[in-house]
């Protein structure tokens, strides 16, 4: 079976090359290109490597939706645009943990938590829940510091890096352990002053603190760097990407 595999595999692999080459590909780039910011900014070579990774999600995720939500495939890639963005340059395992995304249509009632969600992530089922009005209020204002999609993809990648760093490499420990230790640094700077760059949500816990950096990461890296220069440049080690870098060609 094994050398079976490995004859049949080369022509998988140009099925699946000329099936993005004429379908994912073209579809994602139409539902994409001047609607994704992140997507739109990258070169060509880049945005080739983002529509695999978009189609990659796409195929990978199990949709499931609530309350009469509509899944479109534009709905579907859109989401799996979070993910990819997140996970542009790390391991192909990440975000693997996680294998359900549920989307309701509006802000809900959560059957975990029994509290008001915008959105969440469960990794005792390994489902990540979206509100639709949540994800289409984070892209409606790209510069705020406040993307659900991005909050949640980070918290996914945050505990997935915790439960499974003895299995596989999500995200490299020396870096988050910079990253915890900058982290504790400014919860305390916090507590003298009401005007932090991150917004007081971030000081609830670790987990948040690294979902609220990253939104701010991709969503206002100038001031991020400006303001909080070396925590900026840590989280460009653990991500292997600068924001501030990544329209340009290489």
């Amino acid at each position: 079976m094994g050398l079976l595999a490995a004859l049949f595999r080369p022509i998988y692999d140009l099925y699946e090359e000329i099936w993005f080459r004429l379908f994912h590909g073209p579809v994602f780039h139409r539902f994409l290109n001047h609607k994704y910011s992140y997507y739109t900014s990258l070169p060509w070579s880049k945005k080739l490597k983002f529509l695999r990774l978009v189609r990659d999600h796409y195929n990978y995720f199990e949709f499931i939706p609530r309350n009469n939500m509509k899944l479109t495939r534009a709905v579907k890639a859109l989401i799996c645009c979070g993910a990819s963005q997140l996970v542009f340059s790390l391991s192909k395992k990440s975000l693997t943990y996680f294998e359900k995304i549920i989307v309701y249509p509006d802000y809900y009632n959560s059957k975990y938590t029994h509290k008001r969600h915008k959105g969440e992530v469960n990794p005792a089922f390994r489902l990540i829940v979206f509100s639709w009005r949540g994800v289409m209020e984070g892209l409606d204002r790209p510069d705020d510091g406040l993307n659900l999609m991005l909050h949640e993809f980070a918290h996914a990648l945050w505990l997935e890096h915790k439960l499974v760093q003895h299995q596989y490499t999500v995200l490299d420990e020396d870096w988050i352990g910079e990253f915890e230790k900058l982290a504790k640094a400014e919860m305390k700077v916090l507590q003298a002053d009401e005007q932090h760059f991150f917004r007081r949500y971030a000081f609830e816990s670790m987990e948040e603190f690294f979902a609220v950096a990253v939104e701010n990461f991709f969503e206002r890296p100038e001031n991020f760097f400006k303001q909080l220069p070396h925590l900026y440049n840590v989280l460009t080690e653990i991500l292997k990407q600068d924001p501030l870098q990544i329209t340009k060609e290489k």
